[in-house]
């Protein structure tokens, strides 16, 4: 392998299936577990949120997790009632179309009605105009109690758990390459407002994905390699790669032996 800052790792924070990794790495600070197959990732986020929730709950009494929509959320139907205390886990989203809610309608589809979260305990996205809509999420986030939403270095809420999955440009929730929103990196702002084309959202920021505690990208399949390869080794240019932002406490890169080729060449 010839990437500058690789090693291999010794073990990690999370509770990940070993025995369907190929390989578990650390490249320049993130951890970046490569599994067998694409398959393997989805147990791989089920480990993830039940050792992170575990931690967190003993810890400090909660648990709570910004989720996007699209099939990292669908890989939660891995989880069991009796994997967690579910009353206290805290579900937040990462990214929603107001009116249309289909990242809320996939995770209750997925696993919060399953695992029987409570309904208080799931943050779904407000109705209105994205800047109002947007501006009351982050009241929502900011008031949590601190055994559910504890405070970042910079005062930005900061959650448990970022669940993220990656497109082949390298955008990640609703930040896209070259847009505005992640051209908003470093602001300070927690939620942004999308009102473009027609179609109005809200989204999280970067400095709200980098002030988690941990945060999980899945990057699976060989079309995602490219994006991979550029990500890992910082080749991408300014904002065309905005999950080679994404720099948590732990960050932590679930790929598979296809995404990970054009990186280890």
């Amino acid at each position: 392998l010839s990437s500058p800052g690789l090693r291999l790792r010794g073990g990690g924070a999370l509770s990940l299936p070993v025995k369907n990794m190929a390989q578990d790495l650390s490249v320049n600070g993130a951890r970046v577990a490569v599994m067998k197959e694409e398959a393997d990732i989805a147990a791989a986020v089920v480990a993830s949120v039940k050792s992170l929730g575990a931690e967190a709950i003993s810890r400090k009494g909660g648990f709570s997790m910004a989720i996007p929509g699209g099939s990292v959320v669908k890989a939660l139907k891995g989880l069991s009632k009796d994997d967690l205390d579910f009353t206290k886990v805290h579900v937040f989203f990462c990214n929603e179309r107001i009116g249309e809610y289909k990242c809320f309608k996939n995770a209750v589809d997925s696993f919060i009605s399953a695992c029987g979260i409570p309904d208080a305990n799931v943050h779904k996205v407000g109705e209105g105009e994205p800047a109002a809509v947007a501006a009351e999420y982050e009241k929502t986030l900011a008031s949590q109690d601190d055994s559910v939403v504890t405070k970042g270095a910079d005062g930005i809420p900061q959650v448990d758990l970022v669940l993220l999955g990656t497109g082949e440009d390298g955008h990640v929730g609703s930040l896209h390459p070259g847009s505005d929103e992640v051209k908003a990196s470093g602001q300070g702002k927690v939620c942004l407002a999308i009102d473009k084309d027609g179609k109005k959202s809200i989204a999280v920021s970067m400095d709200f994905m980098c002030a988690a505690k941990t945060v999980i990208l899945s990057a699976a399949g060989p079309k995602r390699a490219p994006m991979v390869c550029e990500a890992l080794r910082g080749t991408y240019e300014e904002w065309q790669c905005p999950a080679a932002l994404v720099k948590a406490e732990e960050t932590v890169w679930l790929c598979d032996t296809a995404s990970i080729v054009d990186f280890q060449k």
